[in-house]
């Protein structure tokens, strides 16, 4: 089964159902993630359309909307979850790419930092929780859908806590996050990325270690979960999920 889909403006588009979840169970179909929209492009409209998503999740920060709006058109016209939190001072992906050590063990180094950071940060949590709960109400039944810019780090993170919720074992949770690493297109992407860096920043890391920025890694999934105590403990500490939600979550994307 495919669960890449080639869009021509947005990156990174492709579903995480279908899995094998709790007792046996299948994730149902519905649920999908990406980068942003703001390229998005006539036939990209035209697919996403067709999917029947009610519910979108935004987890970039008011200042990335902004640049990059999503444009939803008003046939499709969802409702868009997000935070206005945590949109002060200069981005740290940015500061990295402008100050930081760019070898092959700071790009690592920053990764890891990065996945320390991202799910306790109160706008990331915010839109985890709202989103959580909207799967769980049904409120996104027909279909949901979770981006950031990239949608690596921030989106791969919420995915790897819904499958996880759903049963999905932490072999094919890890999988399905590093698919990132093949729905992608470095060749494409890198080269521009870097001659913006250098035109903004005077410095661009080599193609290797940009590979490593854009990219993503299983352990820097683990290295969250670590930080959040587990999902378990995150879902319900953390974003205070009870287990009523936590049973409609799984009574409503779950099927035999």
């Amino acid at each position: 089964m495919t669960r890449i889909t080639s869009l021509e403006g947005v990156h990174n588009f492709r579903h995480f159902h279908g899995y094998d979840g709790l007792d046996g169970a299948r994730v149902k179909d519905g649920l999908y993630r990406s980068g942003h929209f703001s390229r998005a492009s006539a036939p990209d409209w035209d697919h996403i359309g067709g999917l029947g998503i009610q519910v979108v999740a935004d987890l970039r920060k008011p200042r990335e909307r902004t640049n990059e709006p999503s444009n939803w058109p008003d046939p499709i016209a969802p409702r868009v979850l997000a935070s206005d939190k945590g949109d002060t001072g200069e981005p740290p992906h940015l500061r990295f790419l402008r100050t930081g050590v760019h070898t092959t063990e700071g790009v690592r180094d920053y990764m890891l930092s990065a996945y320390r950071r991202i799910p306790m940060e109160a706008g990331n949590m915010d839109v985890y929780r709202d989103a959580y709960r909207a799967l769980a109400t049904g409120d996104a039944e027909a279909g949901f859908l979770v981006h950031c810019a990239a949608g690596k780090d921030r989106t791969g993170i919420f995915c790897a806590i819904i499958l996880d919720e759903l049963g999905v074992d932490a072999d094919t949770v890890i999988a399905d996050y590093e698919m990132t690493n093949q729905a992608v297109d470095f060749d494409a992407i890198i080269p521009r990325i870097r001659e913006r860096v250098l035109a903004d920043y005077g410095q661009a890391m080599e193609p290797a270690m940009m590979r490593t920025f854009l990219g993503v890694d299983g352990d820097y999934l683990r290295q969250a979960f670590e930080v959040m105590g587990g999902v378990d403990h995150y879902v319900r500490d953390h974003l205070g999920i009870d287990e009523h939600e936590r049973d409609a979550l799984r009574a409503r994307w779950l099927t035999g």
